[in-house]
């Protein structure tokens, strides 16, 4: 089944402005060839941008960096670019880091964007574990203490993000997967674009390799599907999430290049 990359994108989109709707300071921008999507927070992460449309040359993908640069620059905020490589021509794919270095920007992760129609069964037992929404005081700081844990976001950061009861109430749904009392691992969804994109999966470092991430993910993506009558799911993969995504049935439809301002 030939899947569009651009359906990855308006999801990621969709998930990514949760944040800035959160916050006062926060505001979605369109600009030619771009989506400036700000949260106001001073994490890149979470003021990022996107190309809405090709880019076949060093200096169109220049220029376009440098509107965002000027953008994030007024604000004082650090920023980053999910630059999907289906945007680019073949020959400029080769060339973009250099271009981007050039504009202020370091290299952070690449990341294979996933899809897949229906997840695979269970390879082997997985934890039993009780899972709680996210929809209170509790909840949210769990889920932030999990994102620090996994993805080293700083803690107040985290806590501004994830901790805000506005994240929530956007189409972002998370889940908190406890076992024996103790809040172990996270995942959330955002239906958009006709599909169920995942995403801050995490699990603490002492739990990690029993197949609690994994629960997490079954867990949120059944109680997505079944709210949106939608099976096909997504995701932007770290480097340690592969083999998960692998095993459940992922397959890559694109690669993203994450790239953060110094």
């Amino acid at each position: 089944m030939i899947f569009s990359f651009e359906v990855l994108e308006l999801n990621l989109r969709a998930a990514l402005g949760v944040f800035s709707r959160a916050h006062p300071d926060g505001e979605v921008r369109e600009l030619p060839g771009l989506e400036l999507i700000c949260s106001g927070v001073r994490f890149s992460t979470f003021n990022a941008v996107l190309l809405t449309d090709p880019a076949d040359s060093e200096e169109e993908l220049g220029a376009r960096v440098r509107r965002a640069r000027d953008y994030f620059g007024e604000r004082g905020l650090p920023w980053s670019l999910w630059l999907c490589q289906s945007w680019l021509g073949r020959n400029l794919r080769r060339r973009a880091r250099k271009v981007l270095e050039a504009a202020g920007l370091r290299l952070l992760v690449r990341m294979p964007a996933m899809v897949a129609e229906r997840l695979r069964p269970p390879s082997r037992p997985l934890p039993e574990l009780a899972f709680r929404k996210v929809e209170d005081e509790t909840t949210r700081r769990a889920f932030a203490e999990i994102m620090t844990a996994t993805f080293e976001v700083p803690s107040a950061i985290a806590r501004q993000i994830y901790g805000a009861e506005a994240t929530w109430r956007d189409g972002f749904t998370g889940w908190v997967g406890y076992l024996e009392g103790m809040a172990v691992t996270t995942a959330a969804t955002r239906v958009a674009a006709g599909v169920v994109g995942l995403y801050a999966v995490g699990t603490l470092p002492a739990f990690r390799g029993q197949g609690c991430a994994e629960a997490a993910v079954r867990h949120a993506l059944q109680q997505a599907q079944t709210t949106s009558g939608i099976e096909t799911s997504v995701l932007q993969s770290t480097p340690a999430g592969l083999r998960l995504y692998e095993r459940l049935g992922y397959r890559a439809v694109t690669d993203y290049e994450v790239y953060v301002s110094y």
